[in-house]
């Protein structure tokens, strides 16, 4: 695949969903631009406010910034963010977080925001867990869950106060994309 393709697969392939107590509100975002992202018709703006962001993740850690992700590379680590206010003016309970990441992309490990128990990630099966995750093998077993398939993951956030801002994080890098082995030249025939 590629440079130009992967950037347009990855650009259709993320979504962003949260879910606000019984209220449900979709954004989308191509995956290579950083820029506000306007919540659906079905949720006034003016009662939670999500702001999507993504960008490369450059420089060694301790020396890290960040830059506008308007192109990527396999080996690229983007940073998504997600930025919650609560533009009224009173608290709003029950504030969930859904961060998918699209085929593609290798989670980071340990990289959710706010972490310390209150990410849960998932697989393309949907069934939360705390990093790491596992699975089970015949036989009772179980074997960690590869990076690579984390799909999606979710904070509970519980109450934002009245004006509060609060953000979710999430770390992932551009896989690599293994490129076909060149055809061999047919042999040449003598008469």
């Amino acid at each position: 695949m590629s440079k130009k393709s992967l950037n347009g697969y990855l650009r259709g392939a993320f979504f962003f969903c949260a879910s606000l107590g019984f209220l449900n509100v979709a954004f989308a975002q191509p995956a290579a631009t950083a820029k506000v992202v306007e919540p659906s018709k079905n949720v006034a703006a003016k009662e939670v406010a999500v702001l999507l962001t993504q960008h490369k993740v450059v420089g060694h850690p301790g020396e890290e910034r960040l830059q506008d992700a308007a192109t990527i590379k396999p080996g690229d680590l983007i940073e998504y963010r997600a930025t919650y206010t609560n533009n009224t003016g009173k608290s709003v309970a029950g504030l969930t977080a859904t961060l998918p990441i699209p085929e593609g992309l290798e989670y980071t490990p340990r990289s959710a925001k706010p972490g310390a128990g209150l990410a849960q990630a998932a697989t393309k099966d949907g069934v939360f867990g705390n990093e790491p995750l596992e699975r089970k093998l015949p036989g009772g077993k179980t074997e960690p869950v590869p990076y690579s398939e984390y799909r999606t993951f979710r904070w509970s956030l519980g109450s934002l106060p009245a004006n509060g801002s609060t953000a979710v994080t999430v770390r992932a890098k551009v896989e690599m994309v293994a490129q076909p082995a060149p055809a061999e030249p047919a042999a040449s025939r003598s008469r």
